[in-house]
């Protein structure tokens, strides 16, 4: 969840504008803006009287028992309908918060406010379904075209449903060239362009009407593949769409497209797993690094981008090596994958799972090693066992 808001610190204590300043430095704030002001409830009640009130508003104040409650009543004199509030207070007295909660105020705390609690407050005060979604995110994108990150987020997808029984969603967020629909052979009916197309009435019911079924425990929303569709996927309208979607399966795979705009650096910041995937060539190595220097301080080391080769092996002379992606991005290929012509065309020819038409190929144990390693349930450890020796050829390729 990216939030897009609006915050005003009005503060006291320099230990409360560093907490505050710390905010920019975190993916959950990439869209928001945060301005710090010094001279706290007196400040914010100077400045906000005559100019319209952020959506949150952190303040510092030293007041205390009916001063303070005076100071808020004044407060809320300026303050816009739905604004949040926290307030940094100088007494640390356990009924003053719970009086404070219980009159609205956001979050009440005491001068000694760290970065990670002042984010907590934020979340828990903005905090919507998208929040509480029990399902885990996964974003391909491709450093380059064909490179199959598509190819690689269906079959992932399908690989996910069947080894852990598990709903899927995939959606395809490329509408004019998806090729979702193609891979599970089907001709949808519905697209993501319908549930776009419908956002101030849509919710999990709606949405239902949108989704095709490719097989078991796996649906699609799929794209339209239509150059004229008339509707933009914007950051705002895929958010509200995809906030559903995450009611409704215990996985989300998102195939993205290969271009470069707001909404797809929010996916791919905001996913739980942002799988990059790149060709063994000097393109996807200048590509690459350009990717990883944006999300590697925008996803931070709690949430790393796995980055994969793939094609490893179709030409024989001129490729790059692992080593020397490790070297230029300073990431080292979480897997290579080799190419399998055979393996890959049938399945795109048959409109099915590599799982299905090649299930003994090596395309299909690297993207059974992918699944577990993107799928929140294996550590390494376990995929390394489960692998075998497959996955120490596919690490050393």
């Amino acid at each position: 969840m990216i939030l897009r808001i609006n915050i005003g610190a009005f503060v006291l204590t320099e230990a409360v504008a560093e907490a505050v300043r710390g905010l920019d430095g975190d993916r959950l704030f990439l869209r928001s803006s945060v301005s710090v002001v010094e001279g706290g409830m007196e400040s914010a009640l100077s400045q906000l009287n005559d100019r319209s009130t952020p959506e949150l508003l952190i303040v510092e104040t030293v007041a205390k028992g009916e001063a303070l409650f005076a100071e808020l009543n004044a407060l809320s004199g300026v303050c816009l309908p739905g604004t949040r509030v926290i307030i940094i207070g100088a007494e640390n007295d356990i009924n003053l918060f719970k009086t404070l909660i219980d009159q609205g105020i956001s979050q009440y705390f005491v001068t000694t406010l760290t970065a990670d609690e002042l984010k907590d407050a934020i979340v828990n005060a903005f905090a919507d379904e998208s929040a509480n979604a029990k399902c885990r995110t996964i974003a391909f994108a491709g450093l380059s075209g064909g490179v199959g990150s598509s190819v690689l987020a269906h079959n992932v997808g399908s690989q996910l449903a069947a080894m852990y029984d598990e709903d899927v969603i995939i959606v395809d967020l490329d509408i004019p060239y998806g090729t979702a629909a193609l891979s599970f052979n089907i001709q949808p009916s519905s697209s993501i362009v319908d549930a776009l197309a419908q956002l101030e009435s849509i919710d999990e019911s709606l949405l239902i009407r949108f989704l095709e079924s490719g097989e078991k425990n796996v649906s699609l929303l799929c794209s339209p593949g239509n150059l004229n569709t008339g509707v933009d996927i914007t950051d705002r309208s895929l958010e509200k769409v995809l906030t559903i979607v995450r009611q409704m399966a215990s996985y989300v795979i998102l195939d993205v497209p290969h271009q470069w705009n707001n909404w797809v650096q929010d996916v791919l910041v905001d996913a739980d797993e942002t799988v990059i995937v790149g060709a063994p060539n000097l393109y996807n190595l200048r590509n690459g690094k350009n990717m990883i220097e944006f999300l590697a301080p925008n996803r931070g080391v709690h949430v790393p981008t796995r980055f994969v080769l793939n094609k490893v092996g179709e030409s024989k002379k001129g490729e790059l090596e692992s080593r020397e992606f490790k070297e230029v991005m300073n990431v080292q290929p979480a897997l290579s994958i080799p190419y399998d012509s055979e393996a890959f065309n049938a399945a795109m020819n048959n409109g099915d799972m590599i799982n299905k038409t090649a299930a003994r190929s090596k395309a299909a144990q690297s993207i059974e090693t992918l699944a577990m390693m993107v799928s929140g349930k294996e550590s390494l450890t376990q995929v390394k066992k489960k692998s075998g020796g497959l996955f120490a050829s596919l690490l050393k390729k």
